[in-house]
């Protein structure tokens, strides 16, 4: 029986590879679904929702799948450098994405015209990486001038800015991860073994806490929780609310590259090409399968699939 979910990574090898998960009575198996290789680069942005995927790589471009029909739907060519992220909105109206030249840029779904353009979002440095509210009313970058700006998404332009530098130092204009709670009420960033997270309340940190090793990638499991991916191969489930640390494992023998939470499971992928399968139960996360893909993982993202497709 296969699940609900389809594992998508993206390689610096240029491929796009799918795999489905399986369930027979109590064993898992991770399936390849398909492999395709659109970019002339290394893919280095992922994202999907709804029925839509999108790919951003180091050509400058972003690729657009059809996960119903399984094909590719058009390519994207409004930046000028590498793609660093790719998000939609919750309710798949809009994609943003942005870039080493330093622009944001907001696309409708569908149609995939440019509905807005920030060519200098960061005032001229690039944007590292970006995160949409829950409401996607609203969405904030950090970039290599080493501030964390809010976009207003309904009126179309900046909302504030904050320096990082007086904090962080020189790690601020170095961010690469930035996410949401899915209540919307928090957000974290991550730069080194060092996470933030801020509330929307106050509009200030409410916990500020240093890991043992550099952290590479993380997702929220719950309002509380979250999952980390470190350099030397960890894997970290931390309570932010009571700040302590619930469970660590050995998740890789090469760093945790890209970590996804997907109800009740985790799936982690290593730079060395492994990709594992984990199930969160009784405060412990619990190894269930694994998949070689053979090539260099650099991005991940999950696919809801359509039951009535399989």
């Amino acid at each position: 029986m296969s699940s609900n979910f389809e594992i998508i990574v993206g390689t610096y090898e240029q491929y796009l590879l799918g795999y489905k998960v399986h369930k027979v009575e109590k064993k898992y198996s991770l399936e390849r679904s398909f492999a395709t290789k659109s970019h002339t680069a290394s893919i280095r942005a992922l994202a999907c929702k709804k029925h839509y995927v999108a790919s951003g790589g180091a050509d400058d471009s972003i690729y657009l799948y059809d996960m119903n029909n399984r094909r590719e739907s058009g390519k994207l060519m409004h930046h000028n450098g590498t793609v660093n992220c790719v998000a939609f909105t919750p309710d798949a109206t809009h994609m943003l994405s942005c870039s080493t030249d330093g622009s944001i840029a907001v696309v409708r779904c569908g149609n995939w015209q440019l509905e807005k353009h920030w060519p200098s979002a960061h005032k001229s440095c690039q944007v590292n990486t970006l995160a949409i509210h829950p409401t996607g009313k609203l969405v904030l970058s950090v970039g290599t001038d080493g501030v964390l700006r809010t976009w207003n998404l309904i009126k179309g332009r900046q909302a504030y800015a904050k320096n990082l530098v007086p904090t962080l130092k020189y790690n601020a204009k170095n961010i690469s991860v930035l996410c949401w709670s899915p209540d919307g009420q928090k957000y974290l960033l991550a730069t080194n073994s060092q996470v933030d997270v801020y509330t929307v309340k106050t509009a200030g940190i409410c916990l500020q806490t240093q890991f043992r090793s550099k952290i590479v990638c993380i997702d929220f499991m719950s309002d509380d929780l979250i999952v980390v991916g470190h350099e030397d191969g960890m894997i970290t489930v931390y309570n932010i609310t009571k700040k302590s640390t619930i469970f660590e494992v050995t998740g890789h023998d090469a760093r945790v590259k890209c970590i996804s939470h997907h109800n009740k499971y985790v799936i982690s992928a290593s730079s060395s090409g492994e990709i594992k399968l984990w199930k969160y139960v009784k405060c412990k996360l619990k190894f269930l399968t694994s998949a070689t893909c053979d090539a260099r993982i650099t991005c991940m993202t999950i696919a809801q699939v359509d039951q009535s497709q399989m």
